[in-house]
């Protein structure tokens, strides 16, 4: 081949590899870019201290709602009853419009019913059940969170005698031998005095408190005590019910009217005068607790709706959608915890999902819950634009 073929040759070889090499280099940077595109994060501040993060994950497909709560600004966390009275329901849409709340997201299991697990709203313990479960709180001072098992504790006590008397069902039905059952006004109808029991009457003389070290206490009046075959009425007040010639009866007859007690209860933690519960417990110390083998039923794909916290102490509202194979598929609960702590959660639980998952921002339902229009709930946590007016003292 004569030098001048031979070059030519070459150059076309060399023009041909450096061709593949490029189209190969550019192809792998399309790759590269369309991946980025596949998830797309959009980021909103709603207020001071609030943030509203939409992420869309195309390949999935999962569509993922974030609201990142920092309670050192003017905002508040708050938890809200569908009604002053159980039973009841609203959608998590209408709590957060009567509360003029700047977001809120669905709250505990329970949906038309009543919550499941432990819950306290503005210093009213509405029950302790579910234990064993995790809690949620925020200190009133919007300083301290918790989140842990809570220890629900109920007492009754007579200053004059330094007496006091644990009440062993709180909203649970009617006592055994050998307990003492309260029945309160916000539980409504799902739960009445008993037949056929002694019982005594008190009425609130004064607002809820923080206590020390910790708990809530609240003054009462003595308004009727006695022994009837009829339910005693709460007529607004605490009932306290004993089963009759038990020393739990006697303690309560020993109350006369006019008399001055002390309710008292306690998650545990100070400061607390809101709460609520949920399962199971997501992320914990940083770790994923969930097994990750547990496939069926709840643990799995889902809808989700979570609460966590992070490291330097910013609150979490989290909401996955699912149940819709083209939009968004749910994750399992070991999923879930992995995205609570993708977005930074050291300690996370896991509230009500499936067609219950909702959030709300600004008024405006962000998600697409699963039914195919927003369930109603029997309560909510919210985010409040200022102080929680219901724990004014």
């Amino acid at each position: 081949m004569r030098p001048g073929i031979r070059f030519r040759f070459v150059l076309f070889v060399w023009l041909c590899a450096f061709g593949l090499l490029a189209g190969t280099v550019v192809g792998s940077a399309e790759a590269r870019s369309e991946d980025a595109r596949r998830t797309i994060v959009k980021v909103r501040h709603i207020a001071p201290g609030l943030t509203f993060t939409r992420i869309i994950e195309k390949k999935i497909p999962r569509r993922t709602f974030v609201l990142r709560v920092d309670l050192s600004e003017r905002v508040t966390f708050d938890v809200d009853l569908a009604a002053p009275e159980l039973p009841a329901s609203a959608r998590t849409s209408q709590m957060a419009r009567r509360a003029d709340a700047l977001a809120a997201v669905n709250g505990d299991f329970g949906s038309v019913v009543r919550p499941t697990h432990p819950f306290a709203e503005d210093g009213e313990l509405l029950q302790g059940s579910g234990v064993g479960n995790p809690t949620f709180a925020v200190s009133t001072d919007e300083q301290r969170v918790f989140m842990g098992t809570a220890r629900p504790t109920v007492t009754v006590s007579d200053p004059a005698s330094s007496r006091t008397w644990v009440i062993d069902r709180w909203n649970r039905g009617a006592p055994d031998l050998g307990e003492i059952a309260g029945f309160s006004p916000p539980i409504g109808t799902l739960e009445s005095p008993p037949e056929f029991a002694c019982s005594v009457r008190l009425q609130p003389s004064g607002p809820p408190v923080l206590a020390d070290p910790d708990g809530v206490d609240r003054p009462y009046v003595v308004d009727q005590a006695g022994c009837s075959d009829a339910p005693l009425e709460r007529s607004g007040g605490v009932v306290l019910s004993a089963v009759p010639a038990t020393d739990e009866a006697v303690a309560l007859l020993s109350l006369v009217p006019d008399q001055t007690v002390t309710l008292h209860w306690t998650l545990g933690w100070p400061g607390v005068l809101d709460a609520i519960g949920g399962m199971p417990m997501l992320v914990a110390d940083g770790e994923i607790v969930v097994d990750p083998g547990c496939r069926g039923g709840l643990c799995g794909p889902n809808p989700r709706t979570g609460i966590g916290v992070t490291a330097n102490g910013r609150l979490l509202l989290v909401v996955v959608d699912g149940r819709r194979e083209r939009w968004s598929k749910g994750p399992t609960f070991f999923g879930f915890a992995r995205i609570m702590r993708s977005q930074g959660a050291v300690w996370a639980m896991n509230l009500d999902g499936g067609g219950s998952s909702t959030m709300v921002v600004e008024g405006e339902v962000v998600n697409r819950p699963s039914d195919g229009n927003e369930r109603r709930v029997s309560n909510a946590v919210l985010v409040l634009p200022g102080p929680d007016p219901g724990e004014a003292r």
